[in-house]
């Protein structure tokens, strides 16, 4: 997340995990500076949250949060060695020039849904790559919000898209996992028409919306 509390990136093993995650880091990390400078405690750049079932790592550097949500089996100690090794990656992230890019790819985005209607052009430029679609995916969700789709609204959506997708898959695995990013590996081509989907869909959400 960027020092606006705006999602930079995001990459969850599920998609349900969007809209409880993404809010709780948006909401909690604010808070956490409000309180921090309130009681003079100073700049706030690391904290561990543990509790019952979840660890929450949070890692500061510049102006961009890391949050990394954990389960309880996870090694605490090797999570911490994979954050340190993270500064770099965060230092590049928080420039101004992926700002501009976000905000660049934000105005296609935008344009091409007030003068076409639709992103299908932006989304076949990307088909073949799962990773372009969802960095697509996670701009059109911010937009979603930007402009007043609430996040029940979404999930809905895109609950529903799933379903549909799932039952005419025929597949012989349980809904839950094919929600899951696992299904990129497992059947590459649905993953992405998931992903096309639900890019789509977000889409739909967003075009009554537009001023």
């Amino acid at each position: 997340m960027d020092r606006d509390g705006e999602i930079i990136a995001q990459d969850y093993v599920s998609q349900d995990h969007v809209q409880r995650c993404g809010a709780f880091g948006a909401h909690l990390i604010p808070e956490l500076l409000k309180g921090s400078g309130e009681l003079e405690f100073g700049t706030v750049d690391n904290i561990l949250l543990q509790a019952t079932n979840t660890t929450v790592r949070f890692v500061r550097r510049d102006n961009v949060w890391l949050i990394v949500f954990a389960g309880e089996s996870a090694n605490i100690g090797m999570l911490n060695v994979e954050l340190r090794g993270m500064q770099d990656q965060l230092t590049r992230i928080a420039g101004a020039a992926v700002r501009e890019e976000r905000d660049t790819q934000k105005e296609q985005i935008l344009s091409a849904l007030r003068t076409q209607g639709s992103i299908n052009a932006l989304i076949e430029e990307r088909v073949s790559d799962i990773g372009q679609l969802r960095a697509l995916h996670s701009m059109l969700f911010q937009i979603a919000l930007d402009v007043g789709v609430t996040r029940d609204t979404i999930s809905r959506r895109i609950n529903d898209i799933n379903y549909r997708l799932y039952r005419d898959s025929l597949l012989d695995i349980g809904f839950d996992f094919f929600n899951r990013k696992a299904l990129d590996n497992y059947d590459p081509i649905l993953a992405r028409k998931v992903m096309r989907e639900q890019i789509i869909g977000l889409a739909g959400m967003i075009l009554p919306n537009l001023k």
